[in-house]
């Protein structure tokens, strides 16, 4: 059925929406859900759906999500219909006050309280954060975003990357939305114009520029690095702090550090190579015609070579 009405409280009971906008909102307000579009809305009562097609727009309190098409999916139980599962394709644009979010296709579990979007990519933009990935999951009671394949959220000149980050949205002073901080899994890189650390997990804490990270930590300033197993990052003042905690049972691991003179940069930027640090000379035990030993140690010189 065909309807020329826009607005889908003149479809389904009142009392029915507001339940759905409270669950929704995670409050005890009830709000009403608004379902608009320019082409119309279909209503099929046997696959129990409302589409909405052509510039379709859900609105429930301060969250809309816009589509080029949106379908809505209830359960008609004893008259009443509720709706458990929206859709949306194409063109997506959701805007909450936490954040604005681009992407191909979304879909939101009522139950849940939670929005899967997809894209290529997917972008969030949170005050100066801005983040992509192949998949991400709002989930609005918990005030969490986590994204998912190729992930990368950038500010200024700092740049995350891992395969899975968690953003942790707070209110600031001024009552406005933030992020908090961001927690990262798998392949984790975290840069700025000074430094590169890399590590397999990682927490990262916006307001205070400072980052935990441990597992196979890796950090480097141009050709020099050190690495460990947990560091300790001031990305605002460039400090780093690098240990490797022993493990019961287990021998403690040392911190190894490689730092590269500037003039062998210059050799190697000039693709002339650097000289490599030698091993220490050996000793050698030889016995005398007498039948002792001696300890002669090897020298490796030109000169005693040309001997």
């Amino acid at each position: 059925m065909k309807l020329n009405g826009l607005i889908l409280c003149a479809l389904l009971s009142a009392a029915s929406l507001q339940a759905q906008a409270a669950q929704m909102s995670g409050t005890a307000k009830n709000q009403e859900i608004v379902l608009t579009s320019e082409g119309g809305l279909e209503w099929d009562s046997n696959k129990k759906t409302l589409t909405a097609d052509t510039k379709a727009l859900v609105v429930r309190g301060d969250t809309a999500l816009g589509a080029d098409k949106i379908v809505a999916y209830y359960n008609d139980v004893d008259g009443k219909q509720d709706i458990f599962r929206v859709k949306a394709f194409g063109h997506i644009v959701i805007t909450t006050d936490k954040q604005i979010v681009y992407a191909d296709t979304a879909t939101y579990e009522i139950a849940d309280s939670v929005v899967i979007l997809r894209g290529n990519p997917v972008k969030l933009i949170a005050g100066g954060e801005k983040m992509t990935a192949k998949v991400v999951e709002l989930w609005q009671e918990k005030g969490v975003a986590v994204a998912k394949n190729n992930v990368v959220a950038q500010k200024d000149a700092r740049r995350l990357e891992a395969d899975t980050v968690r953003a942790y949205f707070v209110r600031n002073a001024g009552s406005a939305t933030e992020v908090e901080r961001f927690e990262a899994d798998d392949n984790v890189t975290i840069t700025n114009d000074r430094e590169k650390v890399e590590g397999n997990h990682g927490v990262y804490w916006v307001k205070k520029e400072t980052a935990i990270l441990e597992g196979n930590v890796k950090i480097s300033q141009g050709g020099n690095f050190i690495t460990g197993e947990l560091a300790d990052i001031n990305m605002k003042t460039g400090v780093s702090r690098l240990q490797t905690p022993s493990e019961k049972g287990k021998s403690k691991k040392q911190v190894h550090g490689v730092f590269i003179p500037d003039s062998a940069k210059t050799k190697k930027a000039q693709g002339q190579g650097f000289e490599k640090p030698h091993k220490p000379d050996v000793l050698k035990e030889e016995k005398r015609e007498n039948g002792s030993e001696r300890t002669e140690k090897l020298l490796s010189s030109s000169d005693e070579k040309g001997e």
